[in-house]
C-alpha cells in the first residue's frame, strides 16, 4: 500500500511540476518573451507529456519567432491529435503562408472528402470501440427479433438489425482505414533548401528544389534517403537528414 500511495504522490507532484512549468511558459509567451515559452514548453515535451494545446502553444511560440519548420512542425503535431480544432487549422494555414513552396493539393471528389470527414470524427480506438458496441446493439437486435412474437416489433428489430449492422460494417471500414492512414509517415522539411532527385543519389537527375517548412510525405526509404510525395502528387528522393518525422 505505501508503495502505491509513493508512486501516487510521485505522479501527483509530477503533473503539480508541469502545470508551473506551463503557466510560466504561458507568462513569457504572453510577455513576449517567446524563447522562454519554448524552452518551458519543451521541458514537459521532454518530460513525456503531450496535448494538442502544448504543441499549439509551441507553434504559436515558434511562428512569433518567425521560425518556419518548427512552426510548421508543431502545428501539424497539435493537428494529429485535434484534427478538427479551427483555432489550430488556421494557425497552421498561417505557418503554411511562410513557407517558399507553395504547392496545390490535388482535387478531390465529393465522396473522398465525404470519407475524410468521417475519419476525423473518432480515432483509431474510436472507431474500434464504435465497431465492438455496434457488433453487441446488433447481437441485441437480433435476438430480440427472434424471441418476440409481436409481428410489429419484430418487423421494427429486423430493420433495426439490418440499420445497425451496416454501422457495424462501415465502423469496421473507417477502423482499419485510419489504422492505415495512421501508419503513413509524414515529415517536415527542415534544411533551408534541398535538391530532390529522380534517384535516391545526387548522379541521378534533379528534379527540383524544396524549401524548410513544406510537409511531405514517405513513399520509402532505402538507406539514407527518402521517397517522398508532395501534396501534388510529385514524387522524389531527398536525404533523411533533412526531415523531422510527425510520427
Amino acid at each position: 500500500m505505501k508503495i502505491y500511495l509513493i508512486i501516487l504522490s510521485i505522479l501527483l507532484s509530477n503533473n503539480q511540476q508541469v502545470d508551473e512549468i506551463f503557466k510560466q511558459s504561458n507568462d513569457y509567451y504572453t510577455n513576449g518573451n517567446y524563447e522562454a515559452a519554448v524552452d518551458g514548453y519543451l521541458e514537459i515535451i521532454n518530460s513525456g507529456f503531450e496535448s494538442a494545446e502544448l504543441y499549439f502553444n509551441i507553434g504559436n511560440s515558434f511562428y512569433k519567432l518567425n521560425n518556419i519548420p518548427e512552426s510548421n512542425f508543431y502545428f501539424e503535431k497539435a493537428l494529429t491529435l485535434s484534427p478538427n480544432d479551427i483555432d489550430i487549422i488556421t494557425n497552421l494555414s498561417f505557418a503554411q503562408n511562410l513557407r517558399i513552396d507553395k504547392i496545390e493539393n490535388l482535387p478531390m471528389t465529393q465522396i473522398q472528402n465525404i470519407k475524410i470527414s468521417a475519419l476525423d470524427l473518432f480515432s483509431e480506438k474510436g472507431w474500434a470501440y464504435s465497431f465492438v458496441i455496434s457488433v453487441w446493439l446488433f447481437c441485441i437486435s437480433l435476438i430480440l427479433y427472434i424471441l418476440l412474437k409481436d409481428s410489429r416489433l419484430k418487423r421494427i428489430f429486423f430493420t433495426l438489425s439490418i440499420f445497425i449492422a451496416v454501422i457495424s460494417l462501415s465502423s469496421l471500414y473507417l477502423n482499419y482505414e485510419k489504422k492505415e492512414l495512421n501508419n503513413i509517415k509524414f515529415a517536415i522539411i527542415f534544411d533551408k533548401e534541398v535538391e530532390v532527385w529522380s534517384e535516391p543519389n545526387k548522379i541521378s537527375e534533379l528534379k527540383f528544389l524544396l524549401h524548410e517548412g513544406t510537409k511531405v510525405k514517405q513513399v520509402d526509404l532505402i538507406e539514407d534517403w527518402v521517397n517522398i510525395q508532395l501534396d501534388n502528387g510529385t514524387l522524389g528522393w531527398i536525404e533523411a537528414s533533412s526531415l523531422r518525422f510527425l510520427n
